[in-house]
């Protein structure tokens, strides 16, 4: 469901934003058109089948829920239901575990992400990780192998959830499955798109939405 509408999206138009991203603790901000995102989700979905992850077994992605609403957790996500594996949220005991900078934990193959605006790897390797910055070696190349019973996400096939026409503005999103659907999912089938916001306070919250010409959503 979500790689055929990012399919549309980007043939429709590519150019505009979909989703943009506020780290108020870096003071950054991260700005991902469908094509762009579309060419981290196809970059990341080749380094999965680099590293042998057999098809169809899950992808434990940490990293959605120790950084919620982050650009790269989002990509992640949908790299592994291009290629038909299932998504974990949390850590299950899966082969390949992604986590973000500041956790240790470790499965047979980790991929760490440092969540550099840039997509720049970390300072220093991580220990018994390999570093998500490889993903810039591998090609762009669409690479799909959707799974018979779509998009899965903690044990669930996704519901199916209304199209997003609008521009919404997440600040602080918790962890879930309602904040991918209401993130990624909902203005890809439809033509919205969505700002994530962390660590700002009310007063940059509503700078940031005036300037991005978003609607806050609590």
């Amino acid at each position: 469901m979500l790689i055929a509408a990012l399919t549309r999206r980007v043939a429709s138009s590519g150019t505009r934003p979909l989703l943009t991203y506020y780290d108020g603790a870096a003071d950054t901000r991260t700005e991902l058109s469908a094509t762009t995102f579309a060419n981290w989700v196809d970059k990341t979905a080749n380094l999965i089948a680099d590293l042998g992850h057999e098809d169809g077994d899950p992808i434990d992605i940490a990293l959605a829920t120790t950084h919620p609403g982050h650009w790269v957790a989002l990509v992640w996500i949908a790299a592994a239901w291009q290629r038909g594996y299932p998504v974990n949220t949390t850590p299950t005991g899966a082969d390949l575990l992604v986590v973000g900078p500041d956790d240790n934990r470790r499965a047979a193959q980790t991929v760490a992400c440092s969540l550099h605006p840039l997509g720049r790897g970390f300072p220093d390797t991580p220990g018994d990780a390999l570093d998500y910055v490889e993903v810039f070696a591998q090609p762009d190349v669409h690479d799909e192998i959707p799974s018979a019973l779509g998009d899965v996400l903690d044990g669930q096939v996704v519901p199916t959830v209304a199209a997003r026409d609008t521009r919404l503005l997440l600040p602080d999103p918790v962890a879930g499955e309602g904040l991918i659907l209401e993130a990624l999912v909902s203005p890809l089938l439809g033509t919205g798109s969505t700002v994530v916001a962390v660590g700002l306070s009310d007063e940059r919250l509503a700078a940031v939405a005036a300037t991005e010409h978003a609607t806050i959503i609590a």
